[in-house]
Order: C-alpha cells, then structure tokens, then sequence
C-alpha cells in the first residue's frame, strides 16, 4: 500500500494532459453542424464527432473519429494528444504507440509518450529499450518510483534475478513503499524458485505491515504458501480477515479454495509481464484514490491489463472507475468477463447487480441477485437488496417476503440491522398493512437507538392516520433535535404545526423544508395546504400543481386528492390538539411568530 501523501507529488510531474474534460460548445445548432459536416466525410466534420463521443465518454469511438480525421490530413499537436491518450486508456498500446511518436516527432515532450514507448518494447520482450524509455524520464516521481519498479521486471524477463532485486532495492528506503518492496520482492524470489527468501518478504508483510495487507497481496501469499505444504498457514492467515464484513464473501471462496483445490504448481504471477502488470495496477490505484487522478488510474489500469488479462483486482478496480464515471454498460462488461470460480464473482455480481437497479433495470438486477442466491441461499445482503428491488419497483408483496427472509438469515441481531426492520416497514406501509409497519418501525427504533428517519417516519406516520397525536408530535420534536437541518424532518415539525391548526408557524417551517428540498412533491403539498388555510389561495394552487410534476416522493402524494384541491380548494380540516403540556411547550417554544 502506498501513502496517499505521495499522490499529489506525483500527479505534479506526470506530465499527462487530462483526456476527458475540456470546454465544449453544446448548442443545438452545433450538434447539427457536426452531424452534417461528418456526412461530408471532411476532416474536421470527423473531428467534431470525435469531440463528440469524447464528451459523451464513448472513448473507442472518439479515438475512432480522431484518426479518421488526421487520415484527412487533419494534423496537429492537440488531436495527436488526445488520440494516443484515449487509445492507451482502452489497452490500445500499438495505436497509441503510433500517433504517441507522431505527435513526438512534432514536438510533444509528454512524458507519456516515453511511457507508451517502454511498455510496448517490454510486451515485445525488448527489455534494454524500455529500460531506456524508462530511464529517459527526469521526473523524480517517476525515478522513486515507477522506474525501479518496472525496471527490476524488466531484468526478470531478461532472468537477470541479481539485476532485479538491485533495481528494486531503489525503492527500499522508502518507508510510504514498504509494502509495495516487499511484495515486489516476494514476487522476484518466488519467481526464480528462492522460495526462504520469498516467504521472509511474505511474512514481513503479514507480520509488520497486516494494515497493508491488500486481497490481492492476500491471494499471493497464501497461494505461495499452499505451494510450499503450508496450507494450515495460509488458513489461519485469511481466518485473521474474517471480521471484515465487505470481503466475507471473497475470503469465504479464497479459504474454500486454499483447502479443497489441488496444490498449485506455480505462483500466482509467473512471468515477468504479470510482474509489471502488478506494477502498473499499483500505480492505478494510488491514483484512484483521488478524484483528480481518475484520468491517469484508467490509463494505468488499461497498461496493466494490456499486461495481464487475468487479474480480476484488475477488473474490480477498473469496473469501479467506469462507475464513478457513469459508465455503467462498460463496467457490468467487465463484471460479467469474472468468472464463477474467482473470488470476485460475488462482488462483481453484487455491483453489476447495482448498477442495473441505478438504470432502473429492475428485473435484470432480480435475475442476477436470483442466481447468486442460489449458491448462497442465506446471504443476508442478497436478500435485502432483493427486498429492495420489489420495494422500488412497487412490488411489496415480493419485498415483504426477501425483507423477512432477510431478517430470518440473521445470527445475531446489533444495531447494523436496523436499515432491514426500516425497509420492511416502508413495504408493509404501502402494502396497507400498518400494523405490521408499526411493529417494523418501533424494532428499528429500537435497534438503530433512536435514528432521527426512523423516530420521523414513525411520528409522521401516526399523525397521517390521526392516531398517538401526542407520541407523533414527541417523535418528530426528537428527530428535529437530532438533524435540524434535514428538510424531509423540517417538513414532518411544519405538518405537525398545520394539523394542529398553527398555520403560521407551519408555512415558515414547510417554506424551509421546501428550500432544503425544492423537488418534492409531498413537502410541495403541505405547503401548498398550508398557503390555502393562511389565506394565499394563488401560491396554494401553483404549489399543488407543481406537485404533480415533481418526481421526489411522487409515489407518497395522493394524486386525485391534489387533483380536487386545485378545482375545489380546501374546505375543512380537522384540527387536532396535544395533550401533553410538555409538549405543547417545546412546540411554543420552536415558534418563529411573535405572539
């Protein structure tokens, strides 16, 4: 594991231009001129639709358009720059090599040139040259650390082990790069059979540097292990690991497969290309781990798998990156290229399934969830998001029955459970089954120790079906002390305001909830209700139609209701009044009138 401390340092000197952003003109009547230019087959008709599809992130298509517009004889520095990065980003290195030395031979001194450079002469074999490219590079980021590291499998592919690990010790001083040495040097000694010295590197880690110990560096050592008759070692090592509730399922299937599987006859990274690729992955996710590095950790990523196709951390990552670019087609593409018997095949499935519920794909997401639950028929975080997807997509019958499927996986019930108990409510409640929502609500309460949203939607609840006036107003003056700023809670305190005949105050706290949350169409409603009994007729109607356009919380509005109340106003309301002196207090208390 690297030190995020050494990002910024690096990006400074990386020297690479970020290839996904930049002005655009997005006028209508420009679309148009692209659109016709490009049917003239004409160089900068090309361009334009190459600027395009860059805007739209469909890469492999800009890159397409850019070269087809310098075959045209439409040259120059910026498209040369933008052709050979996007090409690297997608693993296109013999491209990106091509328009990389054009745009060299007309002066470009990106540094990246002499990266596409090296990385294509080693996948060649061409070993010197791309230590050369390499050592070309002045940078002193690239000198601390990509260099050595690169160049020490560089002398592995040429099986020079004393030149390798004299590069690689370059690198051994630096305390941030610990790990990243010790692993790499674990790798070299494993690779030329030096398996005492390998397990030293390997235990160092394990042993010294457990917090840095990564999954990826987790299968290496234990394949190394079991390799070496030490299965009950390696076992015991991801048992450690166990606690970690998000790579249960990982180290599950790793354990399941250090103790049935046969004894591997070799290392998990085996040839000197593999080395690099771990290198290049290395350097992808320091710099994923900082948004303004996205554009270097795909370039990076794109080199490592041009290395290794295998590597599924690889594909994980990658798919990961294209998410926080919304890029989901292309991420569930490399979800869907893991295969069962990987470790990552849960995962992948879990965020593929993600994110077709974010497409609104929903019987998609059902469909994968279904065949994962099939080899894990009590997976809790499976049947939750199953419950989830029926409760989206208003099939609450379904949710109802994976919610308490859900419930019922549960070993032993803590406070992380509450989220399933609040989910099953929102289905029971819509489902007109309010009782039950309620014992829902109240374990959930229970559970979360009083969570604000919980302590909300059970005083709203109450005070929507007139009953326990006195418990829903005490529930929602709670959750208002805990998140004062939380419009949805802001709009409960306004409702209880308005139902108990305090216009006023409930058109100041509605007006606010409306600011912090503009497009929902119940906080609309209420103020709108609100407006029409303080006597602003006009402001009522406009809000009420402006309700029936609004997408937040549309599923919560009764829409004939609204529909009657912007024909027919309101007629009467039922005032209803609080008991508890206490309470009635606090409420005087909150009021923003001067009385």
């Amino acid at each position: 594991m690297i030190k995020t401390s050494y990002i910024i340092t690096i990006l400074s000197g990386l020297g690479i231009f970020n290839s996904c952003t930049g002005n655009f003109i997005k006028s209508p009547e420009y679309y148009q001129e692209t659109v016709y230019l490009q049917k003239q087959e004409t160089a900068y008709g090309n361009y334009l639709a190459g600027r395009i599809a860059h805007l739209r992130q469909d890469y492999n298509l800009a890159a397409y358009y850019y070269m087809k517009s310098m075959d045209k004889g439409l040259v120059n520095q910026d498209i040369l720059g933008k052709t050979y990065i996007i090409l690297a980003s997608q693993g296109n290195i013999e491209e990106a090599k091509k328009y990389a030395n054009i745009a060299r031979q007309k002066g470009d001194k990106n540094n990246f040139i002499d990266i596409i450079n090296a990385v294509y002469a080693f996948k060649q074999g061409n070993y010197r040259f791309a230590r050369a490219e390499m050592d070309g590079i002045q940078e002193k980021t690239y000198k601390k650390l990509i260099t050595p590291l690169f160049n020490a499998w560089s002398y592995v592919g040429e099986n020079n082990y004393k030149e390798a690990i004299k590069e690689l010790n370059r690198i051994s001083k630096e305390e941030e790069m610990q790990t990243v040495y010790s692993l790499h040097k674990g790798l070299i000694n494993e690779y030329f059979g030096k398996n005492k010295e390998a397990e030293e590197n390997y235990d160092y880690i394990v042993n010294d540097k457990a917090s840095d110990l990564s999954f990826r560096a987790l299968q290496i050592i234990t394949n190394f292990y079991v390799k070496n008759g030490q299965k009950e070692k390696a076992e015991k090592l991801i048992s450690r690991y166990y606690g970690t509730t998000n790579l249960r399922e990982m180290l599950q299937s790793l354990k399941k497969k250090v103790s049935t599987e046969a004894i591997p006859e070799k290392p998990i990274i085996d040839t000197a290309n593999k080395g690099v690729g771990e290198v290049f992955l290395e350097i992808a996710l320091l710099f994923k781990s900082v948004p303004i590095g996205y554009d270097y950790a795909q370039i990076y990523m794109a080199i490592s798998e041009y290395f290794n196709s295998e590597n599924d951390i690889m594909k994980i990552a990658m798919a990961d990156l294209l998410e926080e670019r919304l890029m989901l087609k292309e991420a569930n593409q490399y979800y869907d290229s893991i295969k069962e018997n990987s470790e990552m095949y849960y995962p992948a499935q879990m965020k593929k399934a993600s994110n077709l519920i974010e497409e609104k794909k929903y019987t998609e997401a059902a469909k994968v969830l279904k065949k994962l639950l099939h080899n894990n028929p009590n997976n809790f975080q499976i049947l939750f998001n199953l419950g989830d997807i029926y409760r989206i997509s208003n099939n609450q019958t379904s949710a109802i029955k994976y919610y308490n499927k859900a419930i019922d996986s549960i070993f032993y019930e803590n406070e992380k459970y509450w989220p399933v108990y609040y989910a099953l409510a929102v289905s029971y409640d819509r489902n007109n089954e309010w009782l039950k929502a309620e014992e829902s609500l109240q374990k959930a309460l229970k559970l979360s120790n009083r969570h604000p949203q919980v302590l909300n939607y059970l005083g709203y609840s109450w005070l929507k079906y007139n009953i326990n006036i006195d418990g829903a107003a005490a529930m929602i003056l709670e959750a208002y002390e805990k998140e004062p700023n939380d419009g949805v809670i802001i709009d409960s305190l306004g409702w209880v305001y308005y139902k108990t005949g305090d216009y006023a105050n409930a058109i100041i706290y509605l007006e606010k909830a409306s600011e912090l949350n503009p497009q929902n169409a119940t906080i609309s409603d209420h103020l709108g209700d609100a407006y029409w009994q303080g006597g602003r007729k006009n402001e009522a109607v406009f809000l009420w139609k402006q309700a029936l356009t609004q997408k937040e919380d549309q599923d919560e509005l009764n829409i004939k209701q609204v529909k009657n109340k912007i024909e027919n106003g309101i007629r009467s309301s039922k005032k209803l009044k609080i008991k508890d002196k206490q309470i009635r207090e606090t409420l005087h208390s909150l009021n923003n009138i001067t009385e």
